[in-house]
């Protein structure tokens, strides 16, 4: 739980130290950054537009985690914060997802 109310949070630091923190493997520091990353989503409302180019620097460089930074996107998306300025940069992880996927056999 949080000592601070949320709206007293400052987003700017946790935010994006949360996103930092998604490309943990080892658990439960992975249970915990993802836990904490959607419990500021759902609360953060206006103040998290704002954070959103720092969270894209974040996303760009974890490409081994792109599950978890696809779930967080949707999440992200999901809390009505708009992405579309932010696209050609997204657009790199969702390759790589892609590209993942098109390589594994089908049976």
């Amino acid at each position: 739980s949080w000592l601070l109310q949320g709206c007293k949070l400052d987003y700017h630091h946790y935010l994006s130290l949360f996103f930092d923190g998604l490309c943990e493997t080892v658990h439960p520091y992975d249970f915990f950054t993802r836990l904490e990353v959607h419990d500021i989503l759902e609360h953060g409302g206006t103040k998290i537009l704002p954070v959103i180019p720092q969270l894209i620097i974040s996303i760009k460089r974890q490409e081994h985690t792109v599950c978890t930074m696809l779930k967080m996107l949707q999440h992200l998306v999901a809390s009505g914060e708009a992405l579309v300025p932010y696209y050609r940069q997204i657009q790199p992880i969702l390759i790589i997802f892609k590209n993942m996927n098109s390589e594994s056999p089908t049976l």
